[in-house]
């Protein structure tokens, strides 16, 4: 018998918007880039990758708002609480999901990867504890 694959589920601040994503996460890593900081107000933002395909918006919302960030991508957002929920990038096969959101974001830790991290703020310091959990 097949094993089933995880699923790991999730939401914005208000609940209006709710996803559900199965399978094996990807990439999962940090980014302090300029656009990923204005986006959450956070300093850095935790990420993780899944397949679009394994992937279903399940609230009442439905979708999140989208606003076209660059070029090619385009961030999520709940329209009602405006929290930052996820990125789109065209033509790519799989959806970036702020860990943060997730209802269990202990779960999902990031990997060594921090992408663009000499533009974090001088003050901060973001150090993963790989052996917490």
């Amino acid at each position: 018998m097949a094993k089933k694959p995880e699923m790991f589920s999730g939401g914005c601040l208000c609940g209006h918007i709710r996803f559900e994503a199965s399978g094996k996460p990807s990439f999962p890593h940090l980014c302090s880039c300029r656009m990923c900081q204005a986006w959450s107000g956070a300093p850095t933002v935790a990420w993780v990758e899944f397949p679009l395909a394994d992937s279903a918006w399940t609230g009442a919302g439905g979708e999140p708002s989208t606003f076209q960030s660059s070029e090619k991508t385009r961030r999520g957002f709940c329209p009602k609480c405006g929290s930052s929920i996820c990125a789109l990038d065209d033509g790519y096969d799989k959806i970036s999901l702020t860990i943060a959101v997730f209802d269990d974001p202990s779960l999902l830790v990031p990997g060594k990867q921090h992408s663009y991290k000499a533009a974090a703020p001088r003050w901060w310091k973001a150090e993963i504890d790989r052996t917490a959990g």
